[in-house]
């Protein structure tokens, strides 16, 4: 797997996995983001970052959050290299291994990579930040999939 590449995720994971609040396949055609490999347990696994392209609606639910006074790490907006602005739903990330990537995710058969630093450095941040709460026992939104569960299963 190629680091910042973006990946369209098997069927079978889902099934596997069976969480209700993974952010489902669209027919294989959701992509995900490949953030952070993990070599930290005896399997190299991938923390996964699904990605929505319901802009208006993540910039007003970080602009009440930060309103409110409130941290907004489980989302990150930012431009991708096809000019399109994309929502990085970091609350929702989820461990996966290299078994259950489709593919690629491609545009025009070219493999889309993230290649803006201050974007792949940001994203990085908040996941590593978001997966630390979770393994606290934090639960950012009642929606999160519950990433120690998937993560024993894909470990065991």
């Amino acid at each position: 797997m190629v680091e910042h590449g973006f990946y369209i995720v098997k069927d079978s994971f889902f099934d596997f996995v069976g969480d209700p609040f993974l952010k489902n396949n669209k027919d294989g055609n959701r992509p995900f983001y490949y953030c952070v490999k993990d070599i930290s347990h005896d399997k190299t696994f991938y923390w996964m970052i699904p990605l929505s392209s319901r802009v208006e609606k993540y910039k007003e639910i970080i602009s009440n959050k930060i309103s409110a006074h409130k941290p907004c790490d489980g989302i990150y907006i930012c431009k991708l290299p096809n000019d399109k602005q994309s929502v990085f739903l970091i609350q929702d990330i989820f461990p996966i291994t290299e078994d259950y990537i489709e593919r690629e995710y491609t545009l025009g058969s070219n493999h889309l990579i993230l290649p803006f630093y201050k974007d792949v450095r940001e994203i990085e941040k908040k996941a590593k930040h978001v997966i630390n709460l979770v393994k606290k026992g934090v639960k950012l939104t009642p929606t999160s999939p519950n990433i120690i569960s998937i993560l024993k299963k894909i470990i065991n």
